[in-house]
């Protein structure tokens, strides 16, 4: 379940990851960071993150998320 608690530390995870990286963090990332599979489902169906295909310097394509927009 996504609480605001749990959204604002997403969103902040996110945004530092960001500017650390360069990179939009992955589902990897994600998990490394403790935030569950459903968090994110919940996340994206609520418009709080955005996924997209990114490709990786290794030239894998994989699934990044951005910030997105709440309805």
């Amino acid at each position: 379940m996504l609480d605001p608690f749990t959204q604002k530390r997403l969103l902040k995870f996110l945004t530092d990851h960001r500017a650390k990286t360069g990179q939009l963090p992955t589902l990897k990332d994600f998990d490394q960071a403790g935030f569950s599979g459903e968090v994110i489902k919940e996340a994206i169906k609520r418009r709080v993150i955005e996924e997209f295909y990114v490709t990786l310097t290794s030239g894998t394509i994989v699934k990044g998320y951005k910030p997105g927009s709440p309805a």
